[in-house]
């Protein structure tokens, strides 16, 4: 029997480790586009106006307190004007600076006190109108503090949308639980990827009408 040197058996157990690390490295590798695609791409919320949204710039998500915001939930004249862009599908709308910015799960919320925005993302229905007849319009009825102010169509851009206008009772506030009557101005916006539900609502008797408008006006498919 042949003896086996100790410098022969340091090579055999490189040489066996090595070839263990390469067959594990090819054994693994990285997913394809096409998986990573699938695995992260979000699905689009269902047809109800619940609320949902995508994510922020840091610069968005550092905007949580005035400037720009007023305790009486009126935006000033000089009120600046940031934008936001959301994900998964991709808009972008404008906001006052110093608004508190909230990513949700398809849409986003975006308060200062009183006063809010707000971006839905549902699924396209086969039909705007019957779906906020059938569907939004009752949902919103069966709010505290409902009242219906009108329903008509608007132009922007081009384009004509749908639009409600109505009372309802805010939100309890997370600290104080206060509740405030609000008016507000409801949007349906549809584009190749989903339908926006653009809401915006402001305390009774205050006027933000050209701010709200130039909101509006500025929400863009990305």
């Amino acid at each position: 029997m042949h003896s086996v040197s100790p410098s022969s058996v340091r090579r055999l157990v490189v040489i066996t480790v090595i070839g263990l690390v390469v067959t594990a490295c090819g054994g693994t590798g990285l997913a394809s586009p096409a998986a990573t695609a699938i695995v992260n791409a979000a699905p689009v919320a269902s047809a109800t106006p619940a609320v949902s949204g995508t994510s922020a710039s840091p610069s968005d998500a550092a905007a949580s307190e005035p400037p720009g915001g007023t305790t009486s939930g009126d935006v000033p004249d000089n009120a600046v004007f940031l934008t936001y862009k959301g994900v998964n599908p991709a808009f972008s709308i404008q906001y006052v600076e110093g608004w508190q910015v909230t990513p949700t799960g398809h849409g986003v919320v975006i308060r200062d006190k009183d006063s809010s925005e707000t971006v839905a993302i549902v699924a396209v229905p086969a039909d705007v109108a019957a779906f906020v007849a059938s569907t939004d319009l009752p949902a919103l009825q069966a709010q505290p503090g409902f009242r219906l102010i009108k329903q008509d169509t608007v132009k922007a851009g081009g384009s004509t949308y749908i639009h409600l206008a109505f009372h309802q009772t805010s939100p309890p506030d997370s600290v104080t639980g206060k509740q405030v009557p609000q008016t507000v101005d409801r949007y349906y916006i549809p584009g190749l990827n989903g339908l926006a539900v653009v809401s915006l609502a402001t305390p009774d008797g205050v006027d933000n009408v050209d701010a709200f408008r130039q909101m509006m006006e500025s929400f863009t498919w990305s």
